[in-house]
């Protein structure tokens, strides 16, 4: 996967974060800058910023959670999981930095 991101890849992180619970969905990161509004997404690449610098790719994941969960267990929790998962697709051979943005809280409602 050398300074490649394929399809494959943001499918893999995007099943990785959506088993995480208290995850609700993505956000777009690209969206107008006088905007204020969080845009919920399913499309991976509006919601996952990927550079490569340094020999490593550096993975920016905006998502939204809920109101009420333990923040730094699930952000925890994403990083982990994605980064084992892009390691493992790639033979532990590339390495990767994975933030996570919080761009919103929200309840559910019942």
């Amino acid at each position: 996967m050398t300074n490649k991101i394929t399809q494959k890849v943001y499918d893999s992180i995007r099943e990785a974060v959506v088993t995480v619970p208290g995850v609700i969905s993505f956000v777009e990161f690209n969206k107008d800058e006088n905007s204020v509004e969080v845009v919920k997404t399913t499309d991976t690449y509006k919601a996952i910023e990927v550079a490569y610098t340094d020999g490593m790719y550096r993975i920016r994941i905006h998502v939204m959670l809920i109101v009420g969960v333990n923040i730094p267990d699930v952000l925890i929790e994403i990083q982990v999981r994605v980064k084992y998962e892009l390691e493992r697709q790639s033979g532990f051979s590339e390495n990767y930095l994975v933030d996570v943005v919080i761009d919103k809280l929200e309840s559910l409602s019942v």
